[in-house]
């Protein structure tokens, strides 16, 4: 009886030990942000959410007033690799509402460990980048977003999926 009992043990941690491999083999060490403040002036980030998530800063705080303006976010760690981002703004000079949501399944690379998702907004168009932690591979040509003219940066969205 002690064989039969040790065996249905270890084939119970077993599967609860595969199980929550499961669980959590969409947690990469990446960042998700965009900063509307200083890079999209003339609008207002009025929702967003990376993934589906319920972790603040892939998505508005729960004590956030709905439609308010957010003006920035930088979460950096263990998140859930997002298959999805939407995004809701308003440009401040005409009022009108936009809203985007890109599949990002066909959009990242299988590996995005140490790597940054980055958007932004010019006026009725949302644009998503990668940012790598590799280099830059050509710094001679001016890069999407200036503050990482240094790294790799590709646009993946609205650019044709790459990966």
């Amino acid at each position: 009886m002690k064989i039969v009992k040790s065996t249905l043990f270890s084939a119970l941690v077993l599967s609860t030990l595969s199980l929550g491999g499961c669980m959590t083999k969409d947690l990469v060490n990446h960042t998700f942000e965009f900063d509307a403040r200083s890079e999209s002036p003339d609008i207002e980030v009025l929702d967003y959410l990376y993934g589906n998530s319920k972790l603040t800063g892939v998505r508005p705080p729960d004590w956030a007033a709905k439609d308010t303006p957010k003006g920035f976010e930088n979460i950096t760690g263990p998140i859930h690799r997002g298959d999805s981002l939407y995004v809701k703004w308003r440009i401040k000079a005409t009022g009108e509402v936009f809203e985007d949501r890109v599949d990002l399944k066909d959009r990242l690379p299988i590996n995005i460990e140490k790597h940054r998702i980055h958007f932004l907004v010019k006026g009725r168009q949302l644009y998503v980048y990668l940012i790598s932690p590799q280099k830059n591979p050509n710094p001679w040509v001016k890069p999407p977003l200036s503050m990482y003219s240094h790294l790799k940066v590709d646009e993946i969205y609205p650019a044709q999926p790459k990966f």
